[in-house]
């Protein structure tokens, strides 16, 4: 996590949105109220599978197979 004060953060603009980017970045403004600041369209983040860190494995049954156990299962 990167920690901005204001001044700094209005100084170093580009610099710290490239942070937020990497990690977490919080803003503590002047009057003692703190911000996070995340990245909206990370562009890294898109790229990236939500399943990626589900594991497979490997089972003995086609696809032709589980399509029809899903229409028997859903003919009740």
């Amino acid at each position: 996590m990167k920690i901005f004060e204001y001044s700094e953060f209005t100084e170093n603009i580009g610099k710290v949105f490239r942070a937020a980017l990497l990690d977490e970045v919080i803003i503590n403004d002047n009057e003692g109220n703190s911000y996070k600041l995340l990245p909206v369209n990370d562009k890294d983040k898109l790229e990236k599978s939500p399943f990626e860190g589900i594991k497979r494995i490997k089972l003995d049954i086609t696809t032709q197979e589980i399509v029809e156990l899903l229409r028997e299962s859903r003919a009740d």
